[in-house]
């Protein structure tokens, strides 16, 4: 057998069987039930369908500016600032939804814990897995 399809299959098994795992300890470890993870991963899909069109819509307005005239490095810096401040922005003001509105009661650090498990794991999920 091919040591590259162990691994591809190894990396998507990881990718979805950690975050999963680790959801598992928060929620024994910390007597807490899966609501909170349910809610971070969902927040994260929410976030993704905002951030996603945002960004094609602004690539394609960005691209009709003097940045499609700019050289190639600068560019390439350009997008990289302002895709991850876009990335940050977005999901940084989902997860203060979350907290504002949807789980009121997830005060501890226990439970922030177990809700950015529950983000980070649906985001390596859909993306890594």
């Amino acid at each position: 057998m091919d040591i590259l399809f162990i691994t591809h299959f190894l990396n998507g098994f990881l990718m979805i069987a950690m975050p999963i795992g680790l959801g598992i300890y928060l929620t024994r470890r910390f007597k807490l039930g899966w609501r909170l993870w349910w809610i971070g991963a969902a927040i994260f899909v929410l976030s993704q369908v905002g951030h996603i069109p945002f960004n094609w819509v602004m690539s394609i307005l960005l691209n009709k500016t003097a940045l499609a005239n700019w050289p190639h490095t600068a560019q390439t810096v350009f997008n990289v600032v302002f895709l991850g401040l876009s990335a940050g922005l977005w999901e940084e003001g989902a997860r203060y939804a979350m907290y504002r509105w949807w789980a009121k009661d997830a005060r501890s650090w226990r439970k922030g814990l177990l809700a950015g498990a529950g983000h980070g794991g649906a985001e390596t999920i859909i993306l890594g897995g």
